[in-house]
Order: C-alpha cells, then sequence, then structure tokens
C-alpha cells in the first residue's frame, strides 16, 4: 500500500498579485503491510512436530537462544559444547541435531560455522527487519501421497526477484 502526497507551493508578488513560482513536491510513501496474524509455538511444539528427540528439542532451543536479530548463529566447537551441556547431551550429538535441523528446514547453513534459523519459524526485532529476512529465506515442503515429507530449504541471493519467481511454499503431489 503507498500513499501519494502532492504539496505545490507558489509565490506571488504581493502588491501586483503576479504569480513569480510554483514549486511541485511529490513524495510516494510506501508503508509496510501489517505484521500478520501469529500464533506462538514454542520449542517443544515444534520439536514435536518435526519428530525431535528430547535432547534435539533442549539443543535447538539453546541455539535458538544464542541468535542475533538475522537469526544468524556462530556454532564453533567451544559453542557447541556449551549447547551439549546445557541440553544434557554430548557434543557429537550436537553436530547431528544440526544435520538433521538442516534437513527439516529449520536451520540453514550458510558457511562453515554460521547457520540461519528459518525465519518462517523464528523472529527476532521489528517486522520490517524480519519481513527482509523471510524474503530471502525460501523453505519449500512437498508432501507426497504415500505419506513421505520433503522439505527444501534454500537462502536466495537476490531479494528482488523473490518476488516475482517465489513458488507457493507448500506443494501436494
Amino acid at each position: 500500500m503507498s500513499t501519494h502526497i502532492e504539496k505545490i507551493e507558489t509565490v506571488t508578488n504581493d502588491i501586483t498579485g503576479e504569480l513569480l513560482s510554483i514549486t511541485k513536491e511529490v513524495t510516494d510513501i510506501n508503508q509496510l503491510p501489517a505484521e500478520p496474524n501469529y500464533l506462538k509455538l514454542y520449542i517443544d511444539d515444534l520439536g514435536l512436530l518435526n519428530k525431535l528427540s528430547g535432547g534435539e528439542t533442549r539443543a535447538l532451543l539453546q541455539i535458538a537462544a544464542i541468535a542475533n536479530y538475522e537469526g544468524e548463529v556462530v556454532l564453533p566447537l567451544a559453542i557447541k559444547k556449551r549447547i551439549a551441556e546445557k541440553a544434557g547431551v554430548k557434543v557429537n550429538s550436537i553436530s547431528d541435531t544440526i544435520t538433521k535441523l538442516i534437513a527439516k528446514g529449520i536451520l540453514k547453513r550458510v558457511d562453515m560455522t554460521l547457520y540461519v534459523l528459518n525465519p518462517e519459524l523464528f523472529a527476532k526485532g521489528r517486522w520490517r527487519d524480519i519481513r527482509e529476512q523471510r524474503k530471502i529465506f525460501q523453505a519449500i515442503t512437498t508432501y507426497y501421497p504415500t505419506g513421505k515429507k520433503v522439505t527444501e530449504t534454500v537462502i536466495l541471493e537476490n531479494p528482488e526477484q523473490i518476488e516475482q519467481k517465489r513458488p507457493s511454499k507448500l506443494k501436494l503431489v
């Protein structure tokens, strides 16, 4: 939704009434759409919906807790050890959990130890920023008649093309 504002200024000679100049200023204000309705979803529920074990769910909570406002999480070995201790699991299982979270579209690997949480599931900060994050993170879930569910997650490099080419987030095959 946008608002179009026109401001017209005229300068006249006070004595003769002669029009000396006209200035027209046009401003278009693009407003963000309102924040969509939401439902609070607890990490435990997200874990149940994605068939995560108790340890995997606790690890996800710890990972989400250290995410920055862009949804990014840096997970070098020292941080993995800290997460493992808090989640009550072994360090090796944290790496396995990360792999599982990536496969389920909950987490996306950006670089060696840099990950980003799916902004459709996790949001922190101002709606304007969250909306931009959602533009570049795409998760597509396909449900097959056999009951199989496949989630494909992609981080897109050019957000301008996303609005034109973005497929629906849910496909039934």
